[in-house]
């Protein structure tokens, strides 16, 4: 009997473990933020948005099926991010995201809409205190995008979130909060992508 209820407990364990480990290895890491409920009416594939920098640039950015094109940026690789300055795994990219754009320069551009709610008036003190070489967009009044983010990629609100679009806007990847690799990473295997391509 002894034997039995040894087989039993040890049986239980290794379920236990499997399921930890199913449970912490498949789990996405960041911070979560609310934005109201999913929306019941799904917002359609293509649409278009714009993008209110805090020093007063505006992006607009039409969507489509595979696709989010920035005008005037065709030709560059972009990050498309949602991130919060609140956020302790947004800010560990920071210095990443400065080096790349110090690197690439020209024909790499990083857009960061801010969504947990800041003011143009910190969200401009926090690119002064870390050197913020890249695009930061209020994301007080991008709901909308929120939305559609939520209703046709499944976005759970988790930050940070970051789209990388290739030239001609084909969204190369698509990487919801911290992942293994870094974003020097992530933007080789994207540009290597686009290589592909050609």
């Amino acid at each position: 009997m002894q034997k039995i209820l040894n087989l039993i407990i040890a049986f239980l364990v290794v379920v236990l473990l499997l399921f930890l480990g199913y449970y912490f290895y498949n789990r996405e890491v960041g911070t979560k933020v609310y934005f109201g409920e999913k929306p019941t009416i799904p917002i359609p594939l293509d649409n278009s948005f714009e993008f209110k920098t805090v020093d007063n640039r505006v992006f607009k950015l039409k969507t489509g099926k595979k696709k989010m094109i920035v005008e005037g940026l065709e030709d560059k690789i972009i990050f498309l991010k949602v991130f919060g300055w609140d956020c302790q795994y947004c800010k560990k990219e920071i210095p990443q995201l400065i080096h790349l754009k110090k690197n690439l320069d020209d024909s790499f551009r990083i857009i960061a809409i801010e969504a947990e709610k800041h003011t143009n008036e910190e969200s401009l003190e926090y690119i002064k205190k870390y050197g913020i070489n890249y695009d930061i967009v209020n994301g007080n009044n991008q709901k909308r995008f929120y939305d559609y983010l939520k209703s046709n990629y499944g976005w759970s609100g988790l930050i940070p979130l970051t789209i990388v679009l290739g030239k001609e806007g084909n969204i190369l990847a698509y990487e919801v909060g911290v992942k293994s690799y870094n974003l020097s990473e992530l933007m080789h295997h994207a540009l290597f992508r686009e290589e592909l391509k050609e």
